[in-house]
């Protein structure tokens, strides 16, 4: 299952990259996210200020949160390199692979991220936390949400090997959320998954992955990530809260 498995770690890579991409320069968009409204998000989390990296770190799922089968991978094994760029959608890809390679920014905020692996060739759940200042989120958000919403697929590398995912519009049932179902092939095994992304609060945006090896469970994938949204709005109106007294 070495190849299997090399699929769901780039991929969860990739969707790293595409979390630093929501603090990369040089981004054109206009207007308050997209998808999430400003207003709404600011009730998740009662508070406009960065949450630090305890925060933050605090607000992620834990292998405890999805079930005894799961465990968390090394922290280094979803950090983005050269031979896990995506390519294929060029709108999302340019987004991703632009997107600096040191993460967090201390000058802007801090990241947080977790894998999650459910046996040898998954399920496999990845949430990417990114907190930055509201105007930097009001800035980049939209356009990764934008370039996701337009991309049909994506090719992520395993060994010398590009293996595309087909990209479908999927409902994650949250709202503001904007996600999409990936299909792929690998040595005639099926690889399903889906990616989505959120803006939590003014200050706090969410990229989801879930990826399963000759399966797919679009109700499995869709708990995980209410549990995902759950926890984080939980954790940090609990860190506003607390900061506030």
């Amino acid at each position: 299952m070495r190849i299997q498995m090399r699929v769901p770690l780039a991929a969860a890579a990739a969707s790293l990259s595409l979390a630093t991409a929501l603090s990369g320069c040089g981004s054109s968009a206009t207007g308050n996210a997209i998808g999430a409204p400003v207003a709404a998000a600011s009730s998740a989390s009662g508070s406009s200020d960065v949450p630090t990296a305890d925060q933050l770190q605090s607000a992620l799922l834990a292998a405890s949160d999805l079930g005894p089968d799961y465990t968390a991978q090394p922290g280094d094994s979803s950090s983005p390199t050269d031979t896990t760029a995506p390519t294929g959608c060029s709108t999302l890809t340019n987004l991703m692979n632009s997107a600096p390679s040191s993460s967090p920014n201390p000058a802007q905020g801090p990241d947080a991220q977790v894998i999650l692996q459910g046996g040898q060739t998954g399920p496999f759940v990845g949430e990417f936390l990114s907190a930055r200042p509201q105007s930097v989120l009001d800035r980049n958000y939209p356009s990764v949400v934008n370039a996701l919403r337009g991309c049909q697929e994506l090719d992520f590398p395993t060994g010398t090997t590009q293996v595309p995912f087909k990209l479908s519009d999927f409902d994650m049932g949250a709202p503001g959320t904007t996600a999409k179902r990936m299909t792929g092939t690998v040595d005639g095994v099926p690889v399903n998954g889906y990616l989505a992304v959120n803006r939590l609060s003014p200050t706090v945006a969410m990229v989801y992955l879930y990826l399963e090896v000759a399966g797919d469970s679009p109700q499995t994938a869709k708990s995980y990530f209410d549990q995902a949204v759950t926890k984080a709005n939980s954790a940090l109106t609990g860190s506003a809260s607390a900061a506030s007294v």
